[in-house]
């Protein structure tokens, strides 16, 4: 697709990225419904069903294929890099559950142009993550700098990569996604990375998209604290990650002081409530991201 001006006289372009790990083929054909005609690029992390590729055929589709899970930041960089490799300027960065509106693309890429034609520096433009109607999901927790504007604008520490525009130039200077978390807390360390090199992150509040934070729950365990909820390996890379994360220069104390009080409250759930065994992977996280062990997580897991 095309749009507005880039603020240096030339066309800038659009298009949408999603990395694939054992999609829900019907998640997906919504997905793809939203992005008919779309260009699409999509990174294949490990095989892939049949059905689940027949439900992108509404889109215009790039597939990169790999035969292992690389991981969720290798993906990522592989679709920037096959998106910058045909001129495009701006990518939508997807989750595989992510159901973008039909004109949401378009809306945040016009959006983005008009605010560098201001003079915004503007790393990522997101819509707002509301909860699906189903499901129970919980609503998106979104670190704020600052409040909306009157245009609905608002600026975030991060934001997710669910439905989120990057702009290549800010993905230039800034750098890759770091392919070494593997999956965790990848937005958030980019987001601070870009930040501090002066490519802010913006969350559109007026333009939402459903979106699936933690596990689906079923009426009676409404309630349930979701650490109780996830695998061990999701566990592991969640502790893993927030340590690792803390480490870095360039993210905030104020934010290393909250995650890392958040972990230590997860922690007491598990070792309360949770199954024999439950907190091996935690600790094992932990360990790992205090002496930088990173890539995937150990075989047990």
């Amino acid at each position: 697709m095309t749009t507005g001006s880039d603020g240096r006289g030339r066309i800038a372009r659009a298009c949408a990225a999603v990395v694939l790990y054992r999609p829900d083929p019907s998640l997906l054909a919504r997905q793809a419904e939203g992005l008919r005609g779309c260009p699409f690029f999509a990174f294949a992390n490990g095989p892939v069903d049949d059905a689940a590729l027949a439900a992108l055929v509404p889109t215009d589709l790039r597939l990169i294929r790999s035969p292992v899970n690389l991981g969720l930041g290798h993906g990522l960089n592989a679709v920037m890099a096959a998106a910058a490799g045909e001129g495009f300027d701006q990518v939508m960065l997807l989750d595989q559950d992510s159901e973008p509106g039909p004109r949401l693309l378009e809306a945040l890429a016009d959006r983005s142009a008009a605010l560098r034609d201001a003079g915004l520096r503007v790393g990522v433009l997101a819509p707002r993550l509301v909860p699906p109607p189903e499901g129970h999901y919980k609503p998106i927790r979104y670190e704020w700098r600052r409040g909306a504007d009157e245009a609905g604008l608002a600026a975030v520490d991060f934001a997710p990569t669910s439905a989120s525009l990057v702009s290549m130039a800010a993905y230039a200077d800034v750098g890759g996604f770091r392919e070494d978390f593997f999956i965790a807390g990848i937005d958030v360390e980019w987001g601070f990375r870009a930040w501090r090199r002066g490519w802010g992150s913006y969350v559109a509040t007026d333009l939402t998209v459903p979106h699936r934070w933690g596990e689906a729950v079923s009426s009676d365990e409404l309630g349930k604290p979701q650490i109780l909820r996830h695998s061990r390996l999701r566990n592991y890379y969640y502790a893993r990650n927030v340590i690792a994360t803390a480490r870095l220069g360039h993210v905030p104390w104020r934010w290393r002081a909250k995650s890392c009080a958040a972990l230590a409250a997860q922690i007491v759930v598990l070792a309360a409530k949770g199954a024999n065994g439950s907190l091996e992977p935690l600790r094992a996280g932990l360990l790992d991201g205090l002496r930088g062990r990173l890539g995937s997580a150990p075989t047990e897991y």
